[in-house]
């Protein structure tokens, strides 16, 4: 009864079928005698005389209505449909009884999620209507409900059936930020990471920019400079971005389908035209053009040179103008070495017990960046001046000199123990020079600020 051959020659057959009148009797023999005495073998004792005849008037008649279209099939499966999006049928409906009849439709489930668009409220004889029937799921369920379409004549019944699927990506990225590192300005690097269809349904994605966001330049306009809000309510994600116009941040492919159970590799590129520490923009993977599934948060830094210095207190906003002002004159900018501060604050946390408390620790990170540039420098040689002064106030700085490979980072633990002759009500202030040698000599000023401070 499931094939398609029976389905269609139901149709026609209700559609050929002319009606029929069927008279049925039945006799009703009734036993005499009393039953209570009778014994559990001995029958019954019947008489021709009591016999009641019962005749039975069985009438068929054609239905009024009937499916037209798939083949005349009265159950519809909207399949599989992931969460949060729409499945459509259309059904048509015709009238094949020789007078108009008013339509009426039994009431679907309100919270269920099928739902009648388009319902009708008359159809004359011999005419077809379309009636729009949507599956809208809201959680994985296998979902089932009729549908009576009701006229005085009779009644047809369409079965509903669907599939609710949840659209599940997992994101290779742990974390959801993804930080490029530090490249050499004008010179490009690429991450790549992996999306998984965990779901049964293939899912179409996209991936969006917030830095070529239209709606955002619009908001952008309207909000103050992150210089001169709070430091609470800076939440933009999109940073510092090229001079050239182009986007700092790029990925392949922009848009596609994942199959169920496949994985689909992305390549993010970072190509910054300048020198700067805060390059940034959010990647929103979009599902079925209108849910969003992850963020992702880009990150990197570029220099001129190859190498660079991490850690410390913040002496800079993270917004930074396009304008390019240069710092001097470029005839006599080698004249006069910069001296690049930073701030490494340490709090030593006095404790109420007789134990004594650790010492505050902070981390500088040196690192060197690898370039496809030809130079004969394949290191980064760093040292700090003034170390046994610095021991003498109480601070630990260890390495206080080495030298960094391209592609890798090393670290200078900083440590601060209070000395004897510390004065509680002054914060003790000093300075140090790290030297940085590599393709150019770089010279940093750190600042070294510690205090005591009560424990809880």
């Amino acid at each position: 009864s499931s094939s398609d051959e029976y389905q269609a020659a139901q149709a026609t057959l209700a559609r050929s079928f002319q009606g029929r009148f069927d008279k049925f009797v039945v006799p009703c023999v009734v036993a005499s005698g009393d039953t209570e005495d009778r014994k559990g073998t001995e029958p019954l004792s019947f008489s021709p005389h009591n016999t009641l005849y019962l005749e039975l008037w069985c009438p068929a008649v054609a239905p009024s209505l009937v499916v037209t279209s798939d083949k005349g099939k009265t159950i519809f499966n909207f399949g599989d449909i992931a969460v949060g999006h729409r499945g459509i049928k259309k059904v048509s409906i015709q009238n094949i009884s020789p007078e108009d009849l008013t339509v009426e439709f039994s009431v679907l489930n309100p919270s269920g999620p099928f739902i009648l668009l388009t319902p009708i409220g008359k159809l004359p004889a011999g005419e077809t209507q379309v009636l729009t029937l949507s599956f809208s799921p809201r959680e994985s369920i296998l979902a089932r409900e009729t549908l009576d379409i009701i006229t005085k004549r009779d009644t047809l019944s369409l079965t509903l059936v669907g599939t609710g699927v949840a659209s599940t990506i997992t994101c290779s990225i742990e974390g959801d930020v993804l930080d490029m590192g530090y490249v050499i300005a004008g010179e490009s690097v690429s991450s790549s990471f992996k999306l998984q269809n965990s779901s049964a349904l293939p899912i179409r994605f996209s991936m969006q920019l917030d830095s070529l966001s239209s709606s955002r330049r619009g908001k952008s306009q309207q909000r103050l400079p992150q210089f001169l809000a709070f430091p609470a309510q800076r939440t933009e994600v999109v940073g510092t971005q090229n001079h050239s116009g182009q986007s700092v941040f790029s990925v392949i492919p922009v848009e596609g389908v994942i199959d169920p159970g496949k994985t689909q590799d992305f390549t993010v590129t970072f190509s910054p035209d300048h020198e700067s520490r805060y390059f940034s923009d959010r990647l929103q993977v979009v599902l079925f053009g209108k849910k969003l599934s992850h963020q992702i948060l880009l990150k990197g830094a570029a220099r001129e040179h190859m190498m660079f210095v991490e850690g410390g207190d913040p002496l800079d906003v993270p917004v930074e103008s396009l304008t390019v002002i240069p710092t001097c004159d470029p005839e006599h900018r080698e004249e006069a070495e910069e001296l690049k501060p930073i701030l490494v604050t340490l709090d030593y946390v006095q404790l109420d017990t007789d134990v004594p408390a650790p010492p505050a620790t902070r981390e500088l990170q040196v690192g060197c960046i690898r370039t496809t540039q030809l130079s004969p420098k394949k290191t980064v040689e760093f040292s700090l001046d003034g170390a046994a002064s610095l021991q003498h106030k109480g601070f630990t700085v260890e390495p206080s000199r080495g030298f960094v490979e391209r592609g890798q980072t090393k670290t200078i633990g900083i440590s601060w123990l209070p000395p004897a002759d510390f004065d509680l009500d002054h914060p003790l202030v000093v300075s140090a020079l790290l030297q940085l040698k590599g393709d150019v000599k770089e010279t940093y000023k750190v600042f070294f600020v510690a205090q005591v401070v009560s424990g809880p």
